[in-house]
């Protein structure tokens, strides 16, 4: 009789037979079965045949990939909770087929001491469904008077710093910040406004907020914070990565940057790149984020981007709120979206539906860009990779239903929209922590 122990390994092993492998970091898009066993990749071959106790899932037309990272999302907690907990949106992003998602640090207390950066992580130990890699606050109450604790945040397990939720007008702390964050060879992600420029505005600041009559926010507010942080980096030789870019300013800015060797990088998100200012005619306040939806040459230039690398990051910018909150005007309602559970086939429509970009460097931007931004110890299933791996049918066809979300809010602008691909297995340390349908034999 075999003793508990023998019958307990056996169980964590989980074989992915006939799936398309895509694997960026070593360049890999071939047919392949993968082996997982206590959490970690243990074979890659085409063709593994178990005896004994082995979970399987029939991956046939669906693509195997490393575990999709959501490098920039909001969940509220600590401070928020009717909006959204640990629990409901690390649900949400499983959901959506992330394994990994960098929340940022605006909560109520913010994040700016190591207890908090414990509390969110012990937190999720308990009640979370995917792996949490905190973004810390760069100053001290977001209050942008004094650096936060770097050394002892990144002890704690913060993996960057970001203020996001509003820029980092005091130049001087944002230049010690950017020589601060070297010593540990990390990275501060930057929220590009001048709020000078953009103070009251609720959309973007063009044809259609002039006819509608709504106040706008001008695309030199982003371009204007866009050339002076680029300055800086010039000046103190730093890391900064540019969130949610929404402006073909932006885009040409940290373009020649990039060109000039400076280390400067951008991520984009999905509701910039499917929907435009003209869009807000309905008034929806699902609609209103920040920065806004643009103009249609401000959508083509990030796709631009996109395509020549100068965006090497796709982020969903997750942002839940009540219903309460949103339906107010739409010059009273808060900015923000929720994302975790659409962004995958809107990228897909966007990029890989039409053949812009190949399996492989398309999953790049899910995976291997965004851990190389935040040194985030994830992004490959190689052979004795920890074993975070998305599987999806790129080719489902479904309707979008808020009411279904695992997110506490409903806040979506895509609410009976149309997709196309979806996240139909999410594994996280080798355990399966969503799964859309039966696919799986014993």
């Amino acid at each position: 009789m075999r003793s508990m122990l023998t019958f307990y390994i056996e169980m964590t092993k989980l074989l992915i037979k006939n799936g398309r492998y895509i694997n960026p970091k070593t360049n890999t898009d071939e047919v392949l079965d993968v082996l997982v066993q206590d959490g970690k990749i243990v074979d890659l071959k085409k063709e593994i045949n178990l005896n004994g106790s082995t979970q399987i899932i029939d991956a046939k037309e669906l693509w195997v990939l490393p575990g999709l990272i959501d490098i920039h999302c909001h969940l509220r907690d600590p401070g928020q909770p009717e909006k959204e907990t640990i629990e409901t949106g690390t649900k949400s992003a499983a959901r959506g087929g992330f394994t990994s998602i960098c929340p940022m640090a605006n909560t109520k207390p913010p994040i700016d001491t190591a207890a908090l950066v414990e509390y969110v992580n012990k937190t999720n130990q308990k009640f979370g469904s995917v792996n949490i890699f905190q973004i810390a606050a760069v100053s001290k109450g977001l209050m942008q008077e004094e650096l936060t604790p770097f050394e002892e945040l990144k002890s704690a397990g913060a993996i960057g710093f970001s203020d996001d939720g509003k820029p980092i007008e005091n130049l001087s702390l944002l230049r010690h910040a950017l020589e601060y964050a070297q010593m540990f060879d990390m990275n501060i992600v930057s929220h590009a406004e001048d709020s000078s420029l953009c103070c009251g505005g609720a959309v973007h600041e063009g044809h259609w907020s002039i006819k509608l009559g709504i106040p706008g926010i001008p695309s030199a507010s982003e371009a204007a914070c866009v050339a002076r942080e680029i300055e800086l980096v010039r000046q103190t030789k730093g890391k900064l990565h540019f969130a949610h870019v929404s402006t073909k300013e932006a885009v040409k800015l940290i373009r020649s940057a990039q060109n000039e060797g400076l280390r400067v990088t951008a991520e984009v998100t999905p509701h910039h790149l499917v929907l435009t200012d003209e869009d807000i005619q309905d008034f929806s306040t699902n609609k209103k984020m920040n920065p806004p939806l643009r103009s249609k040459e401000d959508q083509e230039a990030l796709i631009k981007g996109v395509l020549d690398g100068t965006i090497g990051t796709f982020a969903t910018d997750h942002a839940p709120h009540t219903f309460e909150e949103k339906s107010r005007s739409l010059i009273e309602a808060p900015f923000g979206i929720i994302g975790f559970e659409t962004a995958l086939p809107i990228y897909l429509e966007i990029f890989s539906h039409t053949g812009k970009l190949s399996p492989v460097d398309f999953v790049k931007k899910f995976t291997v860009s965004p851990a190389s931004v935040l040194n985030i110890p994830r992004g490959s299933i190689s052979v004795g990779d920890i074993a975070d791996i998305t599987i999806i049918d790129p080719n489902a066809d479904w309707v979008y239903d808020v009411s279904t979300t695992s997110s506490k809010s409903r806040n979506s602008p895509f609410h009976n929209r149309r997709l196309k691909g979806k996240a139909i297995f999410t594994i996280v340390n080798g355990k399966v922590v969503f799964q859309e349908k039966t696919n799986e034999k014993k």
